[in-house]
């Protein structure tokens, strides 16, 4: 139900951590109308869940359908994510009846979880959703029993370890902090490496696309450390090899696009000075830049982290 690219890194990034412990489909067809449920989990009962997952690993303990929305739901797409839950039932009934098997219970039915970034009081009430804290403190709701279902508000999950990943799905700021989370994670945690593989993808596909949201450009900035983190990860290990030059570049237009909107024109003698930098300090760059307001903020960036650079790199990246 979500928008390409952002459903594809939903998709692929909470099949990789759900994978190991039951069978995962991403686009599952309903027969009848070809209809499709983003995320369609089978739970395998002889595993269970590690619990660096935290909330994700709960769910994850029955079978369930997942629907994240970059945006918040409408009234009528909720709707439409429980008729297709509703379709998927009738299937799996039906396919029972077909085998000659027991029809299922209503417990062994998938429930629907509805991943939403924010949602309004209105349409809360609209379905007689209610606040659980069951599972987590805040931010997740149910609707009546016979619904099979649930909504998770993303923005209102409490900014622990457990909702992370959830997190990760959001907007804005709730996912900018998750991503800085993501980073400081060990490099032993479970999840780290699905979701650095995952981010860097994301950010391939949006560096892609002729036409980007404001978001979208500040969410690119902030998955370049993480990016560059994986490039080096797969050049020590012989995967990646001479494309420094070209990263390079492409992240010095990355950074002019970004201070043109931020603080404007760039002088030549600034510009002389960011062409210097090493691809590592671009980066560094990328992240400050984000609270840049005026041309004065990149003057004094450039004061105080220029004198890192050795005269060699400077003249080199006068003379190119």
């Amino acid at each position: 139900m979500t928008r390409f690219p952002h459903d594809e890194f939903a998709k692929g990034f909470l099949e990789s951590l759900l994978s190991p412990f039951g069978e995962v489909q991403t686009s599952f067809k309903i027969s009848s109308e070809v209809r499709e449920v983003d995320v369609y989990f089978q739970a395998d009962p002889s595993i269970q869940p590690i619990p660096e997952l935290g909330l994700l690993g709960k769910i994850a303990q029955t079978n369930f359908v997942l629907e994240p929305f970059r945006n918040p739901p409408t009234i009528f797409q909720i709707r439409a994510c429980m008729g297709k839950l509703f379709d998927l039932h009738a299937n799996l009934i039906r396919e029972a009846k077909r085998t000659k098997q027991s029809e299922p219970d209503n417990a062994d039915l998938p429930m629907l979880w509805i991943l939403a970034p924010t949602l309004s009081k209105p349409i809360l009430a609209e379905y007689t959703a209610t606040l659980t804290t069951e599972l987590v403190s805040t931010g997740l709701y149910l609707l009546s029993p016979g619904c099979k279902t649930g909504i998770i508000v993303i923005h209102q999950l409490p900014k622990t370890p457990e909702t992370l990943w959830f997190r990760l799905l959001g907007k804005e700021k709730i996912q900018s902090n998750a991503i800085a989370e993501v980073a400081a994670l060990s490099q032993a945690h479970p999840g780290r490496q699905q979701a650095l593989s995952w981010l860097g993808n994301l950010k391939v596909i949006l560096e892609a696309r002729e036409i980007r949201e404001p978001e979208e450009e500040e969410l690119m900035m902030q998955l370049s450390p993480l990016f560059l983190e994986k490039i080096q990860a797969a050049e020590q290990q012989g995967e990646v090899k001479g494309r420094q030059e070209g990263k390079t570049e492409q992240g010095q237009a990355l950074i002019f696009r970004q201070l043109n909107r931020r603080v404007g024109n760039v002088s030549i003698d600034l510009e002389i000075q960011i062409k210097a930098l090493p691809l590592t300090q671009l980066e560094e760059l990328g992240e400050a830049l984000l609270d840049f307001s005026q041309m004065e903020d990149l003057v004094a960036w450039l004061d105080t982290n220029c004198s890192r650079i050795t005269p060699t790199s400077q003249i080199n990246a006068i003379e190119s």
